[in-house]
């Protein structure tokens, strides 16, 4: 059975990518985002996959991995998660169950801008919270 839940769990819970062009060649998007980290926590979620075939009983990060780089950076214990997990069945996780798109994108500081993407089966398999840039960063910072 696959289930989406909403959740907070520590930081050290979660992996996420490593993204060298974010530490290197994104200076100014990185000092946006720790800026408004720093000032205002993480607005919101990160988006996980767990039980996955690709990263297995890791709960791993699959949209908000330069939230989770400068999370750890300033120093934040706990992390808001929506998590796909492959196998609620057979390990679930504890949250809220969340089934409907709407559910999903009033998670989010800004809502209207969330893309909620199902596969074939009506499954979510992401979550694209707005990207920030451009105009994105006056709501946030």
């Amino acid at each position: 059975m696959i289930e989406t839940i909403y959740t907070e769990l520590p930081i050290e819970d979660i992996t996420s990518m490593y993204r060298p062009e974010f530490h290197k060649e994104e200076k100014e998007f990185k000092e946006a985002l720790t800026q408004s980290m720093t000032k205002y926590g993480m607005k919101d979620p990160v988006y996980c996959w767990y039980q996955s075939k690709l990263f297995k009983d890791k709960i791993h990060t699959i949209v908000g991995n330069n939230r989770m780089a400068v999370a750890r950076e300033i120093g934040i214990k706990k992390v808001k998660a929506i998590i796909t997990n492959f196998k609620a069945d057979q390990f679930p996780l504890k949250g809220r169950v969340l089934k409907t798109d709407k559910e999903i994108k009033n998670l989010f500081h800004l809502p209207d801008r969330v893309e909620v993407r199902r596969d074939e089966n009506g499954e979510v398999d992401q979550v694209n919270h707005p990207q920030f840039r451009g105009d994105i960063i006056d709501e946030y910072v």
